[in-house]
């Protein structure tokens, strides 16, 4: 879909809502039932500007590294779910998976 001069695929879409949905969430103090709001945010606003950047991206292999790091969030830090989220999209960009 073009809006003005940018193309947004429609995982960019889901992404942008689901961004503007977790932060409406922080606003008015909606709960999630495991999952820390800020922690999502974080990672979604992440996932967004991988993506963005990276237009080329292999849509399956992307997909699997951000539901991993989507249920990571569940038990570890939102720094060792960054550090994994980035470690693994390197290493999956060296060896040519995504």
């Amino acid at each position: 879909m073009y809006i003005g001069p940018f193309y947004f695929d429609t995982k960019e879409i889901f992404l942008i809502l689901a961004s503007v949905f977790l932060g409406l969430a922080m606003f008015f103090g909606w709960s999630l039932w495991w999952f820390d709001k800020r922690a999502l945010l974080t990672l979604t606003v992440l996932i967004l500007v991988t993506k963005g950047l990276l237009p080329s991206i292999h849509n399956e292999a992307f997909f699997i590294l951000a539901i991993v790091a989507v249920f990571l969030t569940l038990y570890l830090p939102i720094f060792q779910v960054v550090l994994f989220y980035f470690i693994s999209f390197l290493m999956f960009r060296l060896l040519k998976v995504i």
